[in-house]
């Protein structure tokens, strides 16, 4: 009796365990709202919500992308200068007359081009994805500023401005449905589809997937591509947000989508994460950094923040999969 009691408690620990890695994140991030609501002036306000939702739109649906990447056990250096190339190009295609439709299809089937050529280097080539992607990132950074001179191009139509910065029914923020789209498609394709679990399947034991019949050189592939067409989806709200074609405007956005999908359950050595979690973990950063502003906080010490949320998380997860 006493052996079926203690192998019920030590389910019941598993099961406790298991629900808070599930759900530490949420729990996080109301708490940070309750505290941010009661010691932050002007935070808890409708406005200020939208604007939180609205800035953390675009990081999040570039976080998506750089988590398949992760999710596959790699990583793409080169998301930061994949926006400022898409930015610019971009601008520099609209300006010009072209459609923003038609605008949107080239840079997209660049983003793609990219991925791929990622995916050349490290997956077939089989060097370091850090490497190879930090390779890409300094030559289309080079690109960007070749096309740009450096200087930001304007200029642009106003009706282009509404990807950015409109509404849907007066009240939710385009760039948010937006985000909502792509974290539901992304959601159901990795928990619905038979690819979408080999991803996790390649991330988690290459090898054993590899002996399944998994074609793992493609899912690591897809998961490259996929990075820099989001990276690019992303780029494409934030120029029609700032209606210019900005070459470093990606810059400093690496680290934040690094935080991002390690504070949301994304484990750096692959095979685990949620598309939800990555999402949710952008609220957390978009509230810290709103809360920040509003505090008057100096930039230097919200950069010492970032670092430290950075080295904890990475820290945990790395424990949590010695466990």
């Amino acid at each position: 009796m006493s052996s079926v009691t203690a192998e019920l408690e030590m389910k019941n620990k598993r099961s406790a365990r298991l629900f808070m890695q599930e759900w530490i994140v949420l729990f996080i991030l109301l708490g940070l709202v309750v505290v941010c609501s009661i010691f932050v002036p002007n935070f808890f306000d409708s406005k200020n919500f939208l604007n939180i939702a609205r800035q953390v739109s675009f990081i999040a649906i570039i976080a998506i992308g750089e988590f398949f990447v992760i999710l596959v056990g790699n990583m793409d250096m080169s998301i930061g200068s994949v926006i400022g190339f898409v930015s610019v190009l971009m601008a520099t295609l609209v300006k010009s007359g072209t459609s923003v439709g038609t605008a949107i299809v080239l840079v997209l089937t660049a983003s793609v081009a990219i991925g791929l050529i990622n995916a050349a280097v490290s997956v077939y080539g089989k060097v370091p994805s850090f490497i190879a992607t930090l390779a890409t990132m300094l030559g289309i950074k080079g690109i960007n500023y070749l096309m740009s001179s450096g200087i930001p191009i304007s200029g642009l139509p106003k009706s282009f401005n509404v990807i950015g910065m409109g509404y849907i029914g007066g009240f939710l923020p385009v760039p948010v449905m937006l985000m909502l789209v792509v974290a539901l498609i992304c959601w159901v394709f990795t928990n619905h589809t038979q690819t979408g679990r080999n991803v996790f399947s390649v991330g988690g034991n290459e090898e054993a997937s590899t002996l399944s019949g998994i074609n793992t050189k493609r899912i690591k592939t897809l998961a490259f591509v996929l990075s820099s067409v989001l990276a690019a989806v992303g780029a494409i709200a934030l120029t029609s947000k700032t209606m210019a074609g900005l070459p470093a405007v990606g810059d400093n956005m690496l680290f934040d989508v690094m935080t991002i999908c390690v504070l949301g359950g994304t484990s750096l050595t692959g095979g685990r994460g949620k598309v939800w979690g990555v999402v949710i973990a952008s609220l957390i950063l978009g509230v810290m950094d709103n809360a920040m502003v509003l505090l008057s906080i100096n930039t230097y010490w919200q950069w010492i923040v970032k670092g430290v949320i950075l080295a904890s998380v990475v820290l945990i997860d790395m424990n949590s999969k010695k466990d």
